[in-house]
């Protein structure tokens, strides 16, 4: 059980990390989208701008559900685990 806490602690900081890395991507993705319209071709980088925005931004929405999901499962190990502590258990 202590084991599955700090696999999903350490998820969730992972979790923190790429969103900060997904976030700064949209960012840099969207001043560089602005700035390709003057490009020879025009129609090409508005197309890969915007799929690249999409698919950044699906991954962000994956990345904020899993991060619900694991900070759920998280908190039920540790209340599971403080409720369930007995004094003279088998496993001390």
């Amino acid at each position: 059980m202590q084991s599955s806490f700090g696999m999903n602690t350490a998820s969730t900081t992972i979790i923190l990390v790429g969103f900060i890395f997904l976030s700064i991507s949209l960012a840099v993705n969207s001043l560089s989208f602005k700035s390709c319209q003057s490009s020879p071709a025009p129609d090409l980088c508005i197309y890969m701008g915007a799929s690249s925005n999409g698919f950044v931004s699906l991954m962000l929405i994956f990345t904020l559900l899993e991060s619900c999901i694991t900070i759920s499962i998280s908190a039920m190990g540790c209340k599971a685990n403080c409720c369930n502590s007995r004094e003279g258990g088998f496993f001390k």
